[in-house]
């Protein structure tokens, strides 16, 4: 029950807040002084590159900046200070507001006082005496970054290690061993950005590229080359794949490299073999019709007493564990240390049942793997006893493994001509794109998952490759625009 000091206390309290309703508009008014502007933020980019090669290149040894902002312009190269060997500085003194940020120290024409807006990144390149512009995208960073104002006593630092005269990466392979027994040593191949041996001090992220042997980085080594240099699409990273597969004996799997259906596959599935002869060359012996031409209707043959199940496959994770624990430190070794093996530069990415291992490695691994491909991914693994599909990253994988992970990204894409009613790539495709983003906040559409259902391509290795333009820069992105917008350099 309220007392009469309880409602005394009450009706003061009620008086006092319509007191300040009252008087709060006036005092306000009279105090704005409108948007706060953030003065004397500070910014510093420091340019590490061998200067030896500029020498080697008849060169002098000042580099310089051009940009979109805080002072620069594409068309004025301003120097670069030169604070010791092989490194070069730029300090930026700069004014934000809510028109964006702009240079605070600057005088003179209307490049160097123009307003940077907040929705467009600062971006620059750095350029040789002589005009030599950097290969590659721009820099590029969205302002304000953390840290910038004065109550701070060093600036927030941007590193950047451009090159300028190498267009071309470089392939190379290693054997590398392993205690288990069928994967025992294989060699690997690796692809070695352009600016690996020009900029000796630039770090790279890393790519398990699943098929992406030797003999295949010869192939399409320029086109990958092109996804930086040409088109700029992507941060440079050092792709580390393996084609070396071995036969096995007794397989009627369909696969001439038998063991690859080992490596590649997460769980144990079903291989069926024949009583007598052969499933593809004679049918089992005439026991399966020469008119059954359907896969599913030939395993149902077999199933019903043309042959009998053997298990296959299921050595995924151990393939995946050698890539990390021998692979990465052979191929790092070799690179001199200079391999960025963190979570967050380590990405995963295949082509059928590479496909399959990049999706079920990055659901499974979210503490090694940051983004991942899995293109045409044969996502219908394992086939059973019963002649079906068990389609188990579906349904075993993505339920199994749930809750809060660290951010990753991951683009997944199909053709539709890979629409076959027993394997149903393109639903199974869809459904695991669907389910990630139901099963963990951190998957969103566009953002950190991206769905290409592509038109007219058949199923096969060559295919994908043509699509790596697709996802390159999407698990590496680029910094900034592909090129200097004035002289369409890049």
């Amino acid at each position: 029950m309220r007392s009469q000091d309880d409602e005394t206390m009450s009706t003061a309290s009620m008086i006092l807040f319509v007191t300040w309703l009252v008087s709060a508009p006036m005092s306000c008014e009279a105090q704005f002084m409108g948007p706060y502007i953030r003065t004397n933020l500070s910014l510093t980019v420091i340019v590490k590159y061998p200067e030896q090669q500029l020498t080697d290149h008849g060169l002098g040894t000042d580099l310089f900046i051009v940009g979109n902002g805080l002072g620069l312009s594409w068309s004025s190269p301003e120097k670069l200070e030169k604070i010791s060997m092989d490194t070069w500085h730029k300090n930026f003194l700069i004014e934000g507001s809510p028109y964006g940020h702009r240079c605070q120290d600057c005088d003179g024409d209307d490049n160097a006082t123009a307003v940077l807006p907040l929705d467009r990144k600062f971006e620059f390149r750095i350029n040789t005496e002589a005009g030599y512009d950097m290969v590659g995208a721009n820099y590029g960073l969205r302002l304000p970054v953390s840290k910038m104002s004065s109550y701070f006593d060093a600036a927030p630092t941007r590193y950047v290690y451009p090159h300028f005269f190498t267009f071309e990466g470089t392939s190379s392979s290693l054997n590398v061993s392993s205690d288990d027994d069928m994967i025992a040593t294989r060699n690997w191949g690796f692809y070695l950005p352009p600016s690996f041996y020009e900029n000796t001090y630039k770090r790279y992220p890393i790519v398990l590229a699943f098929d992406l042997g030797s003999s295949v980085l010869t192939l399409v080594r320029g086109y990958i080359d092109d996804l930086t240099v040409k088109y700029a699409l992507a941060e440079e990273a050092v792709f580390i794949g393996s084609e070396d597969y071995r036969p096995l004996p007794n397989s009627t799997s369909g696969d001439p490299a038998g063991d690859r259906i080992y490596l590649l596959t997460p769980t144990v599935g079903v291989d069926w073999v024949c009583y007598d002869g052969d499933m593809y060359l004679d049918g089992c012996n005439g026991c399966i019709p020469p008119n059954v031409t359907d896969m599913h209707d030939r395993l149902i043959h077999m199933r019903d007493g043309c042959g009998y199940p053997q298990d296959i496959g299921g050595k995924g994770d151990a393939y995946v564990d050698y890539w990390i624990d021998r692979v990465v430190p052979a191929v790092n070794a070799f690179a001199s240390g200079r391999l960025l093996t963190d979570r967050y530069h380590t990405a995963v990415g295949g082509c059928s049942l590479g496909g399959l291992m990049g999706c079920h490695a990055l659901w499974t691994r979210p503490d090694t793997f940051y983004a991942g491909a899995c293109q045409s991914s044969s996502f219908w693994w394992p086939t059973t006893v019963d002649a079906e599909n068990g389609f188990d990253f579906l349904n075993v994988t993505l339920r199994n493994h749930t809750g809060p992970r660290e951010p990753q990204r991951v683009y997944i894409d199909v053709t539709d001509l890979e629409d076959d009613p027993y394997y149903r790539q393109v639903d199974a495709a869809l459904l695991a794109a669907d389910t990630m983003v139901a099963q963990s906040p951190q998957f969103v559409w566009d953002a950190t998952v991206t769905l290409a259902v592509v038109i007219g391509q058949v199923h096969g290795g060559f295919e994908c490759l043509s699509r790596l333009w697709l996802y390159d820069g999407k698990l590496f992105p680029a910094q900034g625009g592909p090129r200097n917008p004035l002289t369409g350099q890049s």
